[in-house]
């Protein structure tokens, strides 16, 4: 597979992940709140996919012109990789979404 091959796979992989991610942020997908095995899994996908994205638009970049823009985003894109890895199993109350937290009250 070519270099163009793989980024638009990783392009697709990553709006993947974030279209259930904005709708669980949004409230607009809800029924995942009631399954017990979820935790916070549709809450991380937005931040897992929009990581890929930030690391794939760094590849992309450090490719065409800027070195040091490239690392940067990618550096941001591992940084929200991070919190979406955590965000799996325990997202903090405040990156949860407005309508997740009244629910708990």
């Amino acid at each position: 597979m070519s270099t163009l091959g793989t980024l638009a796979g990783m392009a697709a992989v990553a709006v993947a992940f974030v279209l259930p991610g904005w709708l669980a942020y949004a409230g607009k997908w809800t029924d995942w709140v009631d399954a017990p095995y979820m935790l916070y899994a549709p809450l991380a996908l937005l931040w897992i996919g929009v990581g890929g994205e930030f690391i794939l638009l760094g590849s992309l970049v450090e490719d065409a012109w800027a070195r040091g823009v490239g690392r940067l985003l990618g550096a941001v894109g591992m940084a929200l990789l991070l919190i979406g890895g955590i965000s799996l199993f325990w997202t903090p109350p405040s990156l949860r979404p407005r309508w997740y937290r009244e629910r708990e009250r």
